[in-house]
């Protein structure tokens, strides 16, 4: 049985989430098989790690390539090991370079226009060649759809999982102390600006956390929350720590800025 305090530990937005995770780990547990969920966020792995260990007899391991932020996870009693399960097809896209120049938000966005839902995709990789990872089950679809990006005519190819390349982003690591979690406080931290500018981006909805857009400024950072910001890039909460003696909290976090 799973423990209700589970709810307590976590933001009423992602109530829905747990819901879903725990009717996984249910069905795992009862049918005594593996489950395999779509692609989860880096916070999506943890909560998963979570409401797992409130059961007894499974485990979980995540994958989404060599190289991944975006992982599938198969949960399933101790005694399995899984292997070539995730259902995971990795695409490289082929497009005219001299002519167009293709950004992670091109490729997203025209997947996304195509019907597409965000938990069957996994990493984007923008480097000298773009590559991404998407559900088995969509890979022809894909293939068959995806033929133009900003008006570029494109080819898809598949490539086994373990060519997967590296993503050339540049992450950079910071530590500091905030005096709350609140968004708008740890948002005016990451972009270095007043906290009137972190409000209007928030009020202007520029602000999205875990890929969905938060209008409170008052809404409570946590650990692995991934933060996109409209005229700046992404950033992500890599650890809270404890709090200084002037009851300041710890943070790291990392930034990809434009």
């Amino acid at each position: 049985m799973v423990n209700i305090d589970i709810y307590q530990h976590f933001r009423r937005e992602e109530h829905t989430i747990i819901d879903m995770l725990i009717d996984k780990c249910r069905q795992a547990s009862e049918q005594y098989a593996p489950v395999l969920t779509a692609f989860l966020d880096p916070r999506g792995q943890y909560i998963l790690n979570v409401v797992v260990g409130s059961f007894e007899d499974i485990e979980v391991n995540f994958f989404g390539g060599p190289i991944a932020e975006r992982k599938r996870a198969i949960i399933a009693p101790d005694y399995y090991s899984p292997e070539e399960d995730f259902e995971i097809a990795l695409l490289e896209i082929d497009y005219p370079q001299k002519f167009v120049t293709i950004q992670h938000q091109h490729v997203l966005g025209t997947l996304m226009s195509l019907g597409i839902e965000r938990e069957q995709l996994g990493d984007i990789i923008v480097n000298n060649r773009i590559q991404m990872t998407v559900s088995k089950q969509l890979e022809p679809y894909i293939i068959q759809e995806l033929t133009r990006i900003r008006g570029a005519k494109v080819k898809l190819n598949s490539f086994p999982i373990k060519d997967m390349i590296q993503s050339n982003e540049q992450w950079k690591s910071f530590n500091t102390t905030v005096s709350s979690l609140r968004l708008d406080v740890v948002l005016k931290e990451i972009i270095r600006k007043p906290r009137t500018v972190a409000k209007q981006l928030i009020d202007k909805k520029r602000v999205k956390v875990n890929h969905t857009i938060i209008e409170q400024t008052d809404f409570q950072l946590d650990n692995d929350d991934l933060l996109s910001i409209q005229g700046f890039g992404r950033a992500k909460i890599t650890e809270l720590g404890g709090k200084t003696k002037k009851d300041k909290v710890r943070i790291s976090y990392e930034t990809l800025f434009k």
